[in-house]
């Protein structure tokens, strides 16, 4: 059975007793920031849902019934080939590898009010499969203490491979307490995804060695149901604490990670990323 995942925003449902009889396995609640472009919101509420195969064209009809007229609101779910994009009154059910599909929802999108930025646009690499892809990769880098570096790309630089099928996961950084690198994933020879970070600790007491140990553990702990870019959203060993913030999804995001011990905090990063055209 095809399973297909995506999200729903209860806030832009005019009738949500449809949530019912929905597969919701997750949900979280997310502020609302200028950038989200909806002024008459202070947050929403984030379902992360399942549709079976079978109920996907029945539930994107009663879906696009339930949603809120006003504001141009969509859901969205997709498996490996299709990708429904459902709004008011109007279902769109995209063939994953046509472009001109996902520019005949792009612009009814527009035309009902959606922001551009909103909308899913067609990708070659698909955010579910990158997401699967990172999860993978992450556990199989810098996090992992029995993974070796490879050979440095550049003097005085740290790096990391990881390869599966036509996708690469290339890490680079310099420095050990205080430390900037970048990630990139290649999809065959071109450079499609990236993030950039900088770390630091904020104390001079805090070994490179210390650090390793507190952070890897974490790292390796996964990220849960955040964006798979560092790690989940709160780990605790000990005295320790490690907290990761992020904003955004995968095609454009930014992200603040500390770790604390006993309530302090003694390292803190930044990091973006997103998307690259």
């Amino acid at each position: 059975m095809n399973t297909y995942k995506g999200d729903i925003i209860e806030e832009s449902l005019s009738d949500k007793d449809i949530l019912k009889d929905i597969n919701i396995i997750s949900t979280r609640v997310e502020k609302v920031t200028k950038e989200h472009q909806t002024p008459w919101l202070s947050q929403w509420t984030l379902d992360t849902i399942e549709v079976n195969d079978s109920q996907s064209d029945n539930l994107a009809k009663s879906l696009s019934k339930a949603l809120d007229s006003k504001h141009g609101w969509y859901i969205d779910y997709r498996n490996d080939k299709y990708h429904y994009v459902i709004f008011k009154n109007r279902v769109f059910k995209l063939d994953r590898s046509k472009k001109s599909d996902y520019e005949k929802m792009i612009k009814y999108g527009l035309s009902v009010g959606t922001p551009d930025y909103q909308l899913p646009n067609f990708s070659n690499l698909p955010i579910d499969v990158l997401d699967t892809f990172l999860r993978e990769a992450n556990l199989n880098t810098y996090a992992n203490e029995n993974v070796k570096r490879v050979s440095s790309l550049r003097p005085g630089s740290n790096d990391y491979h990881f390869k599966k099928g036509d996708l690469t996961y290339h890490d680079t950084y310099f420095g050990a307490t205080k430390f900037i690198g970048e990630e990139i994933v290649y999809k065959g020879s071109k450079a499609t995804w990236g993030m950039n970070y900088y770390g630091f600790t904020v104390s001079n007491q805090i070994s490179e060695s210390l650090f390793d140990a507190i952070l890897r553990p974490a790292l390796m702990a996964g990220s849960g149901d955040n964006i798979p870019v560092r790690g989940p959203k709160e780990f605790i060993n000990g005295k320790w604490k490690y907290t990761f913030k992020a904003d955004g999804d995968l095609a454009n995001f930014t992200g603040i990670e500390e770790v604390s011990k006993n309530g302090k905090v003694i390292s803190r990063l930044y990091c973006h990323g997103g998307f690259i055209e």
